[in-house]
C-alpha cells in the first residue's frame, strides 16, 4: 500500500470560506460585513492531509494525516519548529483534560443529535516541540484538541488572546456535520499571533489547516520529512480534503513522466485504468469521430452497387403530448408540440389564448319594472 502526504497552499477569504470536507465538517456562518466596509485582504491557507491506497485510481483510499506514514505531531512540529504553541480545546470531554491544562472551564451543552445536555470542558495549554505535541494529541487528532496558535514565545495579554480564541470556537455546534470554527474571527486573532493551526476533519482522519497573513513556506521541510519516512509527497491545487486523489496522482504522473531522469512513477497503475486518463482518451476519440464525420462526403445513391435494394426508410413516429398549465394572470398556455422524431424530446411552445369577455347578465324585465315607480 502506498502512503502519501498531500499539500496545498492557496488564498483564503474569511468572508467567503467555501466548503470543508463534505459530510464531515463545515464552517460556522460568517458574519455579515457592513455595507461601507472594505473587504479585508485574503489570508494564506496551507493544508496538509494524507492517504493510503493501492494504485493510482485511489478507489480504496483512506484519507487523513494518520494514514500518510507520518504522524500528526511530527507534521505540526515541522510546520513551526522551535516555536511555542498554545493548544486550545472547546467542547472537550472531561476525561480528556491534560494534566498540564490551564484555564479549565466546565459547562453543559448538547452533543450532535442529543436532547440531553452533557458535561463539556474548554481549556488551553502551552506546548513546545514534538514530544509535547505527541503527549497532548496522542492518536486521537482533532478529538483531543481543536487547534493551536503560534504565540512567538510570549503574549503581552494572555486573556486578550484567550478571548479572541473563544470567538473563533465558542459558537461551535455539534450537529452533523459539526461547525467548529468562525472564519470571520481569524482576522482578529491573527492580529496578536503569527499563525493559527486548525485541525479539520478529513474523510477518515485529520487534516491540518494553517491560516496566516504571510505565506508559510514549509514545502521543502515537508518533502524532506516524507523522504525520511518513505511517504510520497503529492501537491494539490486545492485543499486535499476537498480534492480527488486520483486526479492529483494523474497530474503528478504527467509531470513525472516528462522528466527523463525521474525514473518510474512510484504509484502502480490501476488494472482497469485511471479514470482521468480514460476521460481524456474518450474526449480525443469523440473529437476524432466528430472531425471524420464532418469531413465525410454525403451519401451518393450512384455509389451503391447495382441491384442493391435500398434500405426502407423508417416510418416516422409521431409522438405528441398535451400539457397545459394555467398561468393565472398570464394570457398564455404552455403546450407540448408534436414531434416527428421518435428520439427527440418534446418541445414546449407558448400558445396564445384569446381573451374572452364574460357575457353581460341579461336584465330581468321583472327586476327592471320593480325599480320604476308608477
Amino acid at each position: 500500500m502506498i502512503h502519501a502526504l498531500g499539500f496545498s497552499d492557496n488564498e483564503f477569504s474569511p468572508s467567503d470560506p467555501g466548503r470543508l470536507c463534505r459530510g464531515r465538517e463545515r464552517w460556522i456562518e460568517p458574519w455579515e460585513a457592513e455595507e461601507d466596509a472594505e473587504s479585508p485582504p485574503p489570508l494564506h491557507r496551507l493544508v496538509v492531509s494524507g492517504a493510503a491506497f493501492d494504485d493510482d485510481s485511489a478507489r480504496d483510499a483512506v484519507r487523513g494525516v494518520e494514514h500518510s506514514g507520518v504522524d500528526l505531531p511530527s507534521v505540526i512540529a515541522t510546520l513551526f519548529p522551535r516555536k511555542t504553541l498554545v493548544a486550545f480545546m472547546e467542547d472537550g470531554h472531561p476525561a480528556d483534560i491534560p494534566a498540564a491544562a490551564e484555564g479549565v472551564e466546565a459547562y453543559e451543552a448538547h452533543r450532535a443529535g442529543g436532547s440531553v445536555e452533557l458535561g463539556m470542558v474548554r481549556w488551553h495549554m502551552p506546548v513546545s516541540g514534538v514530544r509535547d505535541i505527541r503527549a497532548l494529541v496522542g492518536d486521537q487528532g482533532e478529538a483531543r484538541v481543536r487547534g493551536f496558535v503560534v504565540a512567538d514565545n510570549s503574549v503581552d495579554d494572555e486573556q486578550e488572546l484567550l478571548n479572541r480564541v473563544f470567538v473563533l470556537v465558542g459558537m461551535s455546534t455539534l450537529d452533523s456535520p459539526p461547525a467548529r470554527f468562525q472564519p470571520s474571527a481569524l482576522l482578529d486573532l491573527l492580529e496578536v499571533v503569527r499563525a493559527v493551526i486548525l485541525l479539520h476533519r478529513d474523510k477518515h482522519g485529520t487534516a491540518v489547516g494553517v491560516y496566516s497573513h504571510k505565506q508559510v513556506k514549509v514545502e521543502d521541510r515537508l518533502r524532506g520529512m516524507c523522504a525520511k519516512s518513505g511517504s510520497l509527497f503529492v501537491p494539490f491545487a486545492i485543499p486535499p480534503m476537498l480534492a480527488r486523489w486520483d486526479r492529483a496522482l494523474f497530474e503528478m504522473r504527467q509531470a513525472w513522466d516528462a522528466d527523463e531522469e525521474a525514473g518510474e512513477f512510484p504509484v502502480p497503475r490501476a488494472p482497469e485504468g485511471q479514470s482521468w486518463d480514460g476521460r481524456r482518451r474518450r474526449r480525443r476519440r469523440e473529437d476524432r469521430g466528430s472531425a471524420s464525420s464532418d469531413s465525410a462526403p454525403p451519401d451518393d445513391p450512384a455509389s451503391e452497387p447495382a441491384g442493391a435494394e435500398p434500405e426502407p426508410a423508417a416510418a416516422p413516429v409521431e409522438r405528441s403530448a398535451a400539457l397545459a398549465v394555467d398561468l393565472d394572470d398570464d394570457d398564455a398556455l404552455l403546450a407540448v408540440a408534436p414531434v416527428d422524431a421518435a428520439d427527440a424530446p418534446p418541445v414546449l411552445t407558448e400558445v396564445a389564448v384569446a381573451e374572452t369577455e364574460e357575457p353581460e347578465p341579461t336584465e330581468d324585465p321583472d327586476d327592471a319594472s320593480a325599480g320604476t315607480s308608477d
